[in-house]
């Protein structure tokens, strides 16, 4: 971005092009103009526990073992790099990697007294 304006090309130009507004092209030109740096200003919030790396464990994990609960992962994953993790940190990143706790169906019961049971309502 400040390649292109400092080849001479318009703000608005620049903006149309990487589909931002024009605001945002000003002020870090601005910025880029006093200081001489243009750098990204680090976002703020809270620091993730877990990395991209350890997302891709969480849900390995998930997909290796179908019946593990998610404080299981959290358990496992504490113990392989050492850092806390909370099992509503791990089933975020499950949603986020497209896996979802399941409830089993729920089935009649075909024990010896349901069957007889059963047929003789049907006769």
């Amino acid at each position: 971005m400040i390649g292109k304006l400092e080849k001479g090309r318009t703000v608005t130009s620049v903006a149309a092009e990487f589909g931002i507004k024009k605001s945002v092209v000003s002020r870090a030109w601005k910025v880029f103009q006093t200081t001489g740096a243009a750098f990204r200003k680090v976002g703020g919030g809270r620091p993730r526990t877990t990395t991209a790396r350890d997302d891709l464990y969480i849900i390995l994990q998930a997909k290796r073992g179908r019946r593990q609960s998610a404080s299981v992962i959290a358990q496992q994953l504490s113990t392989a790099t050492g850092r806390q993790v909370s099992r509503f940190t791990v089933a975020r990143r499950l949603h986020k990697g497209g896996i979802f706790s399941r409830r089993p169906e729920r089935c009649f019961p075909s024990k010896v007294d349901h069957r007889r049971h059963r047929l003789q309502w049907c006769r």
